[in-house]
């Protein structure tokens, strides 16, 4: 080990958080350890990443996590996901590539300089965003595209060894944030906390598409309900969990 370490200082550097980041997969500690993580490798003022299925059909916030600003990293999510997912120019470029080699991860980094003036202004002006450093990962299980974001702010650019750190641990990343997700899906995420908490099914189902980024117009569309009773069921969610906003919600999940 010591010998992998002397040519590879960032293996060294990684294995104690990364270790926390295993232990904690499907659990709610698991992103504060992720974020911790990923701080050993580069300075990331915002992460997002979302989840496709049927080529682009309903796509889904996963993480939506501004570290300056919370709330606004829900705001963007939610606008990203009323079909401005579109206009992400990486984001086919790289789901072209996992189509070509599914077996590994493809990432690049993106300037905001390059971007479409409407695009940049709402993603990259307002939130105070310079460059985002993107993935696209295949899981192999499901079938998926999963599409993860690190933005860096205005204030200074990824530095080189940044990048190279984020490109040469891609294949970790997408592994471990994959293989969260499955464990979310299987029984230990969001709506089954949310039922332990006392809501109601359709209560826990509501709030768990709120964590994901989804607005009252978006999750009312998605399930085919007056947006007047998603306001409602919302409505008695926080007050059983004691919350009054939607940062207050996902505190509890992702803090």
């Amino acid at each position: 080990m010591s010998d992998v370490s002397s040519h590879n200082p960032l293996l060294s550097t990684l294995s104690i958080p990364l270790a926390a980041c295993i232990e904690a997969i499907g659990y709610e500690r698991f992103y504060p350890r992720f974020f911790a993580l990923i701080g050993k490798i580069a300075r990331i003022d915002q992460y997002m990443v979302f989840e496709f299925c049927d080529k682009w059909e309903s796509p889904r916030c996963r993480l939506a996590h501004n570290v300056h600003r919370p709330e606004l990293g829900l705001q963007l999510a939610s606008l990203y996901l009323e079909g401005n997912y579109l206009n992400d120019p990486l984001l086919e470029r790289l789901a072209n590539e996992i189509t070509e080699h599914p077996a590994q991860p493809a990432c690049e980094l993106l300037l905001s300089k390059t971007l479409p003036p409407v695009y940049r202004r709402r993603f990259f002006n307002v939130p105070d965003i310079k460059e985002k450093f993107a993935i696209a990962a295949n899981d192999e299980e499901s079938g998926r595209l999963f599409y993860i974001n690190f933005y860096r702010s205005a204030e200074r650019e990824f530095a080189t060894e940044e990048i190279e750190g984020l490109e040469q641990c891609s294949a970790l990343i997408s592994a471990l944030l994959l293989r969260h997700f499955r464990e979310e899906r299987q029984g230990r995420g969001v709506q089954k906390h949310l039922l332990a908490a006392g809501l109601s099914e359709r209560e826990a189902q509501i709030c768990e598409l709120i964590v994901a980024g989804h607005t009252t117009k978006t999750i009312a569309r998605k399930l085919n309900l007056a947006e007047s009773s998603i306001i409602t069921y919302r409505k008695r969610a926080y007050q059983k969990l004691g919350v009054h906003r939607k940062p207050d919600l996902l505190e509890i999940f992702q803090g």
